[in-house]
């Protein structure tokens, strides 16, 4: 068993409050998912992780001006969040979601901090046992800055490279290729899982197959590929997307571009409606379904559930499994036959590849419009976000984003109360919210940046 912190329902002298929580912090999601007959029994959350990660937004500035950027028009008016309110925020997430929860250091960018203040975010998410991810354009995270942050602790890199951001000389997905190659090279040699994020929406929806190709072909460099649906939300101009782009959609896509079906309706990672999950083995340029045998996935579950004693938030997973099959000979033969059918499905790519496999996971994220969240999706979220009222489900967050974001930090004691403002950057005794200056012409993105160049080229127009 081991150790986690008792859950704290006092002030803890940064001034979160924090609700009781059971002895298993896996119920909360679970019940929630039971609630909207979403806990079947191919669904991994809430029965073998707490949480699938926790967004921890350590700035508001970005380096880019996407078409589908979901901070608000006012956010980057917002002083980036001091390192005391950063570590009680970590604090919290491991209090209600116990040890290896995944941080996801975000923005903005994170990358316009200062390296320093990255580092002794990784450290510290270290030191509370947890695991960190850096999500970033790439723009300036270096090999230098990559290294630094791995060496103090990153476990994760996470980019975000796709054509909502407008690269200048990169009028396509295959073109971008050319920066998810170099991005892949700055990671070579610092043991950092690579993972790629891609928004999807009209302009680049064609493209998917090919997209896929690439990642197919990378799969000895990455360990997961994301791909977040359009949604209405934050500043970006693009807007609501059209009835074409759905989950069912993107799925083909990428199954036409791997070659091959993926069994994303296998393994549930939350809602349905929400995330949709699939597994690859590659060997050379063949690409297979982890996941095509569903009723030996379920059985394999199951077996996990009824061996899994400890009430640790997190599932030691290889343990159990180890467990399970050697209590039960008949699963791991089955297991093990399996598995060979796969290799033999990739006899080839085993020949090109020198018997090398590697896995591959695909995540699609269908993020809900901010004017239509759905109570049950958002009750049952495995994306929250550390606020200074707690976790928050991300699109909920999104959809109130200045709310929280400009919402006062405590940094004080129970004796001495006082409140960091987001939008002066200075310590009061007062926590009631600040209004942010006027946003200069240029520092706007989105929309009032949009409009006010419209504005511009109207008014030399009638010159």
């Amino acid at each position: 068993m081991r150790d986690f912190p008792e859950a704290r329902t006092k002030d803890d002298g940064g001034g979160s409050q924090y609700a009781p929580l059971p002895s298993d912090l896996r119920s909360p999601l679970r019940a929630a998912l039971e609630a909207c007959g979403q806990y079947g029994a191919g669904q991994t959350a809430g029965r073998f992780y707490p949480i699938a990660c926790v967004a921890l937004e350590v700035t508001q500035r970005c380096n880019l001006d996407c078409t589908l950027c979901y901070l608000s028009d006012s956010a980057e008016m917002a002083f980036d969040v001091p390192l005391t309110v950063l570590y009680r925020r970590i604090d919290m997430i491991r209090n209600h979601y116990g040890l290896q929860a995944s941080v996801q250091i975000t923005g903005g960018d994170p990358t316009l901090r200062k390296v320093e203040d990255l580092q002794a975010i990784c450290a510290y998410i270290r030191k509370m046992g947890l695991r960190s991810c850096l999500m970033t354009n790439g723009i300036r995270a270096s090999r230098s800055m990559l290294q630094a942050l791995a060496e103090t602790g990153l476990d994760d890199v996470a980019f975000h490279v796709d054509l909502t951001q407008e690269r200048k000389g990169y009028p396509t997905e295959k073109s971008l290729n050319t920066v998810r190659h170099d991005y892949i090279q700055r990671c070579e040699g610092l043991g950092l899982r690579v993972l790629f994020n891609t928004t999807v929406f009209d302009g680049n929806f064609a493209e998917l197959p090919d997209l896929a190709l690439f990642f197919r072909r990378e799969a000895s460099k990455i360990r997961l590929a994301g791909f977040n649906l359009q949604a209405e939300t934050g500043r970006g101009i693009e807007g609501a997307r059209t009835e074409t782009l759905t989950i069912n959609n993107v799925a083909a896509g990428l199954e036409a571009g791997m070659g091959t079906e993926i069994d994303f309706d296998v393994g549930k990672v939350g809602h349905e409606s929400c995330t949709r999950y699939g597994s690859l083995l590659i060997a050379g340029d063949a690409a297979i379904s982890a996941l095509a045998n569903r009723k030996l996935f379920e059985d394999i579950l199951d077996k996990m559930d009824q061996h899994e004693v400890s009430q640790d938030a997190i599932t030691e997973i290889q343990p159990t499994l180890r467990r399970v099959y050697s209590r039960s000979v008949g699963l791991a033969l089955r297991s093990a036959a399996f598995l060979l059918g796969r290799l033999w499905h990739l006899r080839g790519g085993l020949l090109e590849s020198r018997g090398r496999v590697h896995s591959l996971t695909l995540l699609i994220h269908n993020f809900m419009d901010a004017k239509e969240l759905d109570e049950e999706r958002c009750a049952s979220c495995v994306f929250m976000v550390a606020t200074e009222n707690g976790p928050t489900s991300m699109c909920v967050h999104n959809a109130q984003r200045d709310q929280n974001v400009f919402a006062p930090a405590k940094v004080g004691t129970a004796d001495d109360p006082k409140w960091w403002h987001p939008s002066t950057g200075q310590i009061s005794t007062s926590n009631v919210p600040t209004a942010h200056t006027k946003m200069p012409f240029k520092r706007l993105k989105g929309r009032l940046r949009h409009g006010a160049l419209i504005q511009i080229a109207d008014r030399a127009e009638k010159l």
